[in-house]
């Protein structure tokens, strides 16, 4: 899992804001699924596209405890079953509006199984950003996805 899939670049109220540097960085992204469901995150505040769980692999950090260490701390759920990398790195360049910045972001893709859906309470912080919300996997290509997370999910099909 070397090279890159694809690039992307988002269109219309995210992109990329042109007087704004892109901050690089290097993220995981954790597609979970427990039996024929898929979970996504869908953000309070802003009018964002569901999104998959997704955060930045800190310094030093394996990109398993970073799967791991993100799953837990946005959506609570601990008991996993497995972590799979997916072969579709991608680079993806869009504006964040909650931090007022561009970022250029590369995804390592990682499919996420569950072996139940117990879980832990997540902060207060994560609960005012986000909600978690499960998708059967029949209902995906309805659902709206950011088209980025949309690829990354395909593959791990």
């Amino acid at each position: 899992m070397n090279k890159v899939s694809f690039s992307y670049e988002e269109k219309g109220e995210y992109a990329p804001k042109k007087d704004l540097d892109f901050v690089k960085r290097n993220n995981i992204a954790a597609i979970i699924k427990y039996k024929n469901e898929y979970l996504l995150l869908d953000y309070n505040n802003v009018n964002y596209s569901k999104s998959l769980v997704t955060g930045g692999i800190e310094q030093d950090e394996d990109m398993i405890d970073s799967v791991k260490r993100e799953v837990i701390e946005e959506t609570g759920y601990y008991d996993i079953g497995s972590i799979i990398p997916i072969d579709c790195i991608n680079v993806s360049r869009f504006y964040v509006a909650h931090k007022n910045q561009n970022r250029e972001a590369t995804y390592y893709p990682f499919l996420v199984t569950l072996n139940s859906k117990n879980k832990i309470d997540i902060t207060e912080d994560e609960i005012k950003e986000h909600k978690c919300i499960w998708i059967d996997e029949n209902e995906l290509k309805d659902a709206n996805i950011f088209e980025n997370h949309r690829k990354m999910i395909d593959a791990a099909k």
